[in-house]
């Protein structure tokens, strides 16, 4: 809405409820002047003030549209305090438009749209029961019929029938009850379907128009001025309730955004994880395919030179040491390229890879059987790291003589828990390995932590998500 919309509606808002304190002021019908000449505006001011503010804020919405007509229908709902008779025929037959008006604004919140069928057709009944239940009695009802014997003459009056005014009256006042209870029930079973905070936005907001609703049912029925009042009251509670619901409906988009954008932190990670892996492979394979090739076919040909050389020792040995330099060489590339990514875990799953692991540990480890089936990459390649970190841990630090590895998936989760008898004191905080170890579980959602109490060995549990197979 422009600056200059928003300075006119206020113009006009401010004019209607001038105009109509002077019209209670001047009414000789109306009780309680000072109460209606001061709160019967303010309702209406209350809901345009709370309507232009909404609009400002959420201007994609319509609730702050509505908002705003549902002040000015509330002004046109006072015009029967008028002594005119034409003014007040015209507010008796148009007055109940703000109960339309009010009724769209509840069954539309938050969005101010219709979506569904269903909740059209209970808006169009809205704005065809609110101000017309009552028409049909105005044919037939005098002042006493309509409760006010002071009241200007009903232009409408064809002939003054109290039966058949009681009866139509008893009519409007039952369609005003089915749509009380059509809209209880579709407002319950909107508020079951909605998700927690969708619910706490809808608290406020249905609790008092469906008890503003019902008040003004109950009103229409004849319950008296009593009912008026409570009536009066709880809509002026409206606007804020209103308020209330789209600023808790502003929170809940900021929660949804601020969830959406977790999620893309999280799946980010996960495809970090994903790339990393991926590049380990590549190199692995490089070195496989390329270097380890090159350099075993030098071994070959230092051991033809080597044999041909016989005749000459000196040469012989150089060749010879040249020759272990170069196996030297390739036992720890392969050992590198093991590091990086081993094509056992690649080729085979996790459990060869994990029982190479073990064969290869100085300290003898008993390997509890694993899962069989093969898991997601990311899944075991965390999994084979936790286990060669945490091996390599025990057989630099926790002077121990044996350790333990269990790998189980149980109820959606890959468990990992690496024991030894050394001395303890490790320390999940520090050591750059372990910190890694971590991060890289923490980013497929998984935990890891460490129990190592001095003088009593170290137990390493880690739990990372992996959809049952």
């Amino acid at each position: 809405m422009t600056a200059a919309r928003a300075r006119a509606v206020v113009i006009a808002a401010l004019a209607a409820g001038g105009g109509l304190v002077a019209l209670v002021l001047a009414s000789d019908h109306q009780e309680a002047k000072a109460v209606w000449a001061i709160f019967g505006p303010a309702v209406g001011w209350s809901f345009v003030g709370t309507g232009l503010y909404a609009w400002r804020r959420r201007p994609e919405s319509r609730i702050g549209l509505l908002m705003t007509l549902l002040g000015f229908a509330w002004f046109l709902s006072i015009l029967e305090t008028a002594n005119s008779p034409l003014v007040y025929t015209i507010a008796l037959a148009t007055g109940g438009l703000w109960g339309s008006v009010f009724l769209h604004l509840g069954v539309s919140f938050p969005s101010g749209r219709l979506a569904a069928r269903r909740d059209r057709a209970i808006v169009i009944a809205g704005y065809v029961i609110f101000p017309g239940a009552l028409v049909p009695a105005l044919f037939f009802a005098g002042p006493r019929e309509l409760g006010c014997d002071a009241c200007p003459t009903n232009l409408l009056l064809v002939e003054r029938d109290a039966d058949l005014a009681g009866v139509a009256l008893a009519f409007g006042a039952l369609l005003y009850v089915g749509l009380f209870l059509v809209v209880l029930a579709r407002s319950i079973r909107h508020w079951r379907g909605s998700s927690p905070l969708e619910r706490l936005q809808l608290t406020p907001v249905y609790v008092c128009a469906l008890l503003t609703f019902l008040l003004v049912a109950v009103a229409r029925a004849g319950a008296g001025d009593a009912a008026w009042w409570a009536a009066f009251i709880s809509s002026g509670l409206l606007p804020f309730a209103f308020l209330g619901g789209l600023l808790r409906s502003h929170v809940s988009h900021l929660d949804a955004e601020l969830r959406a954008r977790v999620e893309e932190l999280r799946a980010s990670r996960v495809r970090l994880v994903e790339a990393g892996d991926a590049e380990r492979r590549r190199l692995e394979r490089d070195l496989h395919d390329g270097a380890q090739s090159r350099l075993v076919s030098l071994a070959l040909l230092l051991r033809s030179a080597r044999a041909r050389a016989a005749a000459d020792t000196e040469l012989a040995a150089l060749l010879g040491h040249a020759q272990q330099e170069l196996q030297t060489s390739l036992a720890e590339l392969r050992e590198l390229a093991r590091g990086i990514h081993p094509a056992v875990l690649t080729e085979r799953g996790l459990e060869p890879a994990l029982q190479a692991l073990a064969a290869r540990a100085p300290v003898p480890v008993e390997l509890s059987p694993g899962p069989h089936e093969r898991l997601p990459g990311t899944v075991e390649s965390a999994t084979y790291f936790v286990v060669s970190e945490a091996l390599a841990n025990v057989a630099k630090y926790a002077r121990a003589t044996h350790a333990t590895v269990a790998v189980r998936r149980v109820n959606g989760s890959v468990t990992v828990d690496i024991c030894d008898d050394g001395v303890g004191g490790a320390d999940a905080n520090h050591g750059s390995g372990l910190r890694g170890l971590a991060d890289r579980v923490a980013a497929l959602d998984g935990t890891l932590a460490v129990d190592s109490p001095a003088g009593h060995g170290t137990r390493l549990h880690a739990e990372i998500p992996c959809a049952p197979g």
